[in-house]
């Protein structure tokens, strides 16, 4: 971590939150929620910009020039697989779409919760840049089998008609049961098909 005097030059010189993250955080991406919006996958806002990082981190959020920061610690080989875009003359690092996905689907809370999740999923499929391929991909090189589940999961339950998906997930499907949304108790049903506790209901009129 910089130390607290270099955070408040930089904090002087640099307007964009973005920017600022990628300068205190580096090597880090913008993800989670601030990518979802990014990308149009919700119409949500969010307080805090959402910065997935390999640097070590203290506290898992801090303000520094009056913007909130949500730090997640990750390793070096998964910052390297985001992408990058241009703000101003500053390239920074931030999940792609499919990526954006990805996260959230091993790790929920990143992006608001499951159901959340879901509309985020519905929103993509509904969309010109839907491509299954580069969406199991991107899950496939996260190496979690509890993001395989839930996305079979929500792909059966968002898309009856579609197969692709939950034929590649059940697959690679890993042994074991974890919870549809890990930030709800250990309540509701058990999907055998999945290894899921389904402890949240998905709202299947979001779907296209």
């Amino acid at each position: 971590m910089l130390p607290l005097e270099a955070k408040a030059e930089l904090a002087t010189t640099v307007e964009d939150p973005w920017v600022l993250a990628n300068e205190l955080f580096s090597p880090c991406y913008i993800g989670g929620w601030s990518a979802a919006e990014h990308w149009g996958f919700t119409e949500q806002i969010f307080r805090s910009v959402f910065v997935v990082t390999a640097a070590p981190i203290r506290r898992r959020s801090e303000t520094i020039a009056g913007v909130e920061f949500r730090l997640v610690r990750t390793s070096v080989r998964r910052v390297k697989v985001a992408g990058a875009i241009w703000r101003g003359a500053e390239r920074v690092g931030i999940a792609s779409r499919e990526h954006t996905l990805a996260d959230g689907l091993v790790s929920p809370e990143w992006v608001g919760g499951v159901r959340h999740l879901a509309d985020m999923l519905a929103t993509y499929r509904a969309s010109r840049d839907w491509d299954p391929a580069r969406l199991l991909s991107a899950v496939r090189s996260l190496r979690r089998g509890s993001a395989m589940k839930r996305l079979g999961y929500l792909a059966e339950t968002l898309w009856p008609g579609e197969t692709d998906i939950p034929k590649a997930a059940l697959e690679v499907r890993s042994a074991g049961l974890v919870k549809l949304d890990p930030a709800i108790g250990a309540t509701g049903r058990i999907s055998k098909r999945w290894g899921l506790r389904v402890n949240a209901s998905i709202d299947r009129s979001a779907a296209p």
